[in-house]
């Protein structure tokens, strides 16, 4: 049976108004809305997801995709979403390259098995990702708490796609530009072993992921309960659905 791609979900939509709409980096589209609505929503919590829809021509709206909130104001209710810029490829990425303040568009509530739940025992984390991964670790960075140490790896297009990442831990970026630098996977092959007890979270390629994933438990020895990876996108796939979100 062949879904229609163009369908409503089973599940209740908010229609939400753009409130401003700026460029995080040429590649990366901030859009802010009004979330007092928002629906499941868990404080404390980051990396939580909901689904976008978007309008089409014809009066069609998209299919639904998942992404990842990047910063929810609960006092003021100003939601921010992160978009990947991808040109054409994508009507979701298009809509957003276009998008200004006083369009609208549509949200589902917040998965309710979404979100990285950070335990304050914790203290060493690795960060590992694409573009598409930054929404959830710059939320995941603002979330950790001071006695916590995390390094970052975050493969993008180019130093102008670098962002200001900020935390209140102590933490190191390095960013992995593509073509030019090492892959993802790469680079993490060429790290040491992690301490004992860290956390790794790790959301790109799906591919990137798996080679990632196999190191961390095969060669690393991770335990499994303290490794976290989604593939958030597959290579030649324009739809890929994965039970997370990206950018």
């Amino acid at each position: 049976m062949i879904q229609n791609a163009y369908a409503r979900p089973p599940y209740s939509l908010s229609r939400v108004e753009v409130e401003q709409a700026m460029l995080v980096t040429p590649h990366m589209k901030r859009i802010t809305i009004d979330g007092k609505g928002l629906v499941g929503h868990r404080p404390g919590l980051p990396a939580q997801w909901l689904k976008v829809f978007v309008p089409m021509a014809g009066g069609q709206t998209s299919g639904g995709r998942a992404y990842t909130i990047r910063r929810f104001d609960p006092v003021s209710g100003k939601l921010d979403l992160d978009f990947v810029l991808h040109g054409d490829d994508g009507a979701i990425s298009a809509w957003a390259a276009r998008v200004e303040a006083g369009d609208t568009f549509e949200i589902s509530a917040v998965h309710p098995r979404s979100g990285f739940a950070i335990d304050p025992a914790n203290e060493r984390y690795l960060l590992l990702g694409d573009e598409t991964a930054l929404p959830a670790i710059g939320a995941i960075l603002e979330a950790l708490p001071t006695h916590a140490r995390a390094d970052v790896l975050v493969e993008i297009a180019d130093a102008a796609d670098e962002q200001l990442l900020s935390s209140p831990a102590k933490i190191h970026v390095a960013w992995l530009h593509r073509g030019v630098a090492m892959t993802l996977a790469d680079a993490a092959r060429k790290r040491a072993k992690p301490e004992s007890g860290t956390v790794i979270w790790v959301a790109a390629e799906s591919e990137a992921v798996k080679a990632v994933r196999s190191l961390a438990l095969k060669e690393w020895g991770i335990d499994r309960a303290s490794l976290h990876a989604a593939g958030y996108w597959k290579r030649g796939e324009a739809d890929h659905r994965d039970e997370e979100a990206s950018g």
